[in-house]
């Protein structure tokens, strides 16, 4: 019997830790777990998107610097279906418009990739500078449109942003205020 429950917990502490989720209109909020013999700590995730869709995300990890000293960066993912190139490509620029002035927006460069499984793949990297007023549109609009030149790759609703955003800093340890804007 000893030998069965000794087994059992042995399996037990073995197997992943479960994410956490949640869902705020048209986003979502997800913690994971991750523990090493060194550090554990959580993942906290918020985005909009996927299913075939661009995905815009959000992401802080437990114990890392937070806010004021540090935001969470937003960033747009795209993956192409076998054998077709992502519309945003590396050396790009992408421009974030938002629905409340259309005259302001802010421009992020691209990376692009081939992944291990030979899908292309890409994803924006804004500029550190960029963190905060990213944030401050993001809390203020309704949507915002997403363009790699000529093309519109994605309009993410901004709807639940605010509540999503406030669960995975919260989850994570960090203040819930979105920076002031």
């Amino acid at each position: 019997m000893r030998l069965i429950f000794g087994a059992c917990l042995a399996a037990l502490a073995a197997s992943p830790a479960l994410a956490d989720y949640w869902n705020y209109n048209d986003w979502h909020a997800a913690t994971e777990p991750h523990v090493t013999e060194q550090d554990s700590y959580l993942s906290c995730r918020a985005w909009t998107g996927g299913d075939g869709d661009p995905i815009l995300a959000l992401e802080v990890f437990s114990g890392d610097a937070g806010p004021p000293a540090a935001y969470p960066m937003a960033q747009v993912q795209e993956y192409a279906a076998r054998h077709y190139p992502t519309m945003m490509q590396q050396g790009g620029t992408v421009d974030f418009i938002f629905d409340f002035d259309r005259t302001f927006s802010i421009a992020a460069g691209i990376n692009s990739r081939i992944n291990e499984e030979g899908l292309a793949e890409a994803e924006s990297v804004l500029r550190f500078e960029d963190h905060v007023p990213m944030l401050q549109a993001m809390k203020q609009g309704r949507w915002v449109e997403i363009w790699a030149g000529n093309d519109m790759v994605y309009e993410a609703s901004l709807s639940g942003f605010t509540a999503a955003y406030g669960k995975m800093m919260d989850e994570c340890g960090f203040s819930l205020a979105l920076p002031a804007g």
